[in-house]
This record gives C-alpha cells, structure tokens and sequence, in this order.
C-alpha cells in the first residue's frame, strides 16, 4: 500500500510540475470587414466563435450562408431574432460569399 501511495504522490506531483509553466497561445487576428451592417454580425457570431472560422468557409453563395445562418439558429440555438437574420445573411453574401447564378448549388 505504501508503494501505492508512493507512486500516486510520485504520478501527481509529476503532473503538476509540467502544469507550472505557463502556456503562450499566439495571437491571430481576423478582421472583418467593416460597413453594411458588420456590428450585427459581430453582436451574434461571434458569441460562439471567431471571425476565422466564417473567413475559413471561402467564398459561398447566398444559399449556403443562408442555410449557415439557418443552422446556427435551429440546431446550435443562436440567439439571434428574426430580422437580424437577413441582415447577417446580406452581409456575408456581400463580403464573403456571391450570388448564385441559376442551376448552381453554391457550396
């Protein structure tokens, strides 16, 4: 038993001295667009997560960012009301997406 106890101490004060130092995160700036509404889009997005994440998705169409905004709000439960939704839609359409011509998907 002793060994035991021994080993756990041994195990645990291990475990806290690696946690001791400090960890440096590097910062990376995303910036958005600014104009056409961009603080709406700021107020509901990034509640749940950065700007790089919607710079990730490329260039998408109308559809797409509509069926985006669409999931954020039904499955993910984004707080954002009904009017603000269009507004979102617009501008990512507008600065981070294009409008579809007729017979293609978007994505």
């Amino acid at each position: 038993m002793k060994k035991f106890v021994l080993l756990c101490f041994l195990a645990t004060s291990t475990l806290l001295a690696q946690m001791e130092k400090p960890i440096e995160m590097p910062y990376v700036e995303y910036p958005m667009i600014k104009g056409d509404h961009d603080e709406v889009a700021q107020q509901y997005c990034l509640i749940c997560h950065s700007w790089g994440y919607i710079l990730n998705q490329g260039k998408k169409s109308r559809p797409y960012w509509n069926g985006t905004v669409q999931k954020m709000v039904n499955e993910f439960k984004a707080p954002i009301p009904k009017e603000d939704q269009q507004t979102i839609i617009d501008y990512l359409v507008k600065h981070y997406g294009y409008e579809a011509k007729a017979g293609q998907s978007g994505h």
